[in-house]
Order: structure tokens, then C-alpha cells, then sequence
């Protein structure tokens, strides 16, 4: 479990805050517009297995679309983890190696941690405005 630093103050957490809204913010642009340039060029129905072009551009598209929704799970996983480098050994294992190290890093924290510690509900959520205030 993770603990909020107070030594940083409230503007260096709204300055870090930002930093990854804006990474988030580029990924999402750059992966929705490589899927949707992808169907509108190569639409997805009808099926064309025999077409090396369509493959070839819709398994570049799946490869983005997987390493987009595996930095949002790093992005997760680095501030979920006891320190950076198990973290960053994690999003290693996910990006080499794919969902199977996802769902070990799943398993791993479930077991460690329970279920509950995956809820969002207000009582356990850190918000951003209670950080910096």
C-alpha cells in the first residue's frame, strides 16, 4: 500500500499531476487516431485474411492499441507498488512479455492485498484537490 509523501508540498503534486494528464492525454490522442485512421482506411467488416496490406496495417493498429492500454496499466502499477524499481521490473514483464505477466501482477496483488484494495469508492480514494490542499 502506497502512502501519500507530505513532505511535497501541494504544487509540486499538482505540477506531477499534470506532467501525467498530459502523457495520458498524447497517448489517447495517438491511439485513437491510429485506430480510427486504421478503420477508416482499412474498415474492420468486412473480414480480409487474405489481404496482406489489411493484416499488416491492422496488426500495427493492435500492437499501438496494446502498448497504450499497457502504459496506462504501468502508470497504475508504478504507484501501486512498494518502490520503483518492482514497479518498473512489472511494466518490463508486461511490455516484453504481455497479458500473461498483467495477469500474474493481478493475482500477485490480489493475494497480497485483497480485493478491497482495488475499490474506488470516496472513503479510500485519494483525490487530487484533497493532496493539494
Amino acid at each position: 500500500m502506497t502512502t501519500v509523501n507530505t513532505n511535497t508540498r501541494g504544487s509540486d503534486r499538482l505540477c506531477q499531476t499534470w506532467l501525467y494528464v498530459g502523457f495520458y492525454t498524447i497517448l489517447f490522442i495517438f491511439t485513437a487516431s491510429t485506430i480510427v485512421k486504421t478503420a477508416l482506411v482499412f474498415p474492420i467488416f468486412p473480414f480480409q485474411p487474405n489481404s496482406l496490406e489489411w493484416n499488416s496495417n491492422w496488426l500495427i493498429a493492435t500492437v499501438i492499441d496494446y502498448y497504450g492500454a499497457c502504459l496506462c496499466f504501468c502508470g497504475v502499477i508504478l504507484k501501486s507498488e512498494e518502490n520503483w524499481i518492482h514497479g518498473s521490473l512489472w511494466c518490463l514483464g508486461f511490455c516484453l512479455l504481455g497479458s500473461p505477466i498483467c495477469c500474474l501482477w493481478m493475482v500477485v496483488f490480489l493475494l497480497k492485498n485483497g480485493v478491497d484494495s482495488l475499490s474506488l469508492t470516496p472513503m479510500n480514494r485519494r483525490s487530487h484537490y484533497q493532496l493539494t490542499n
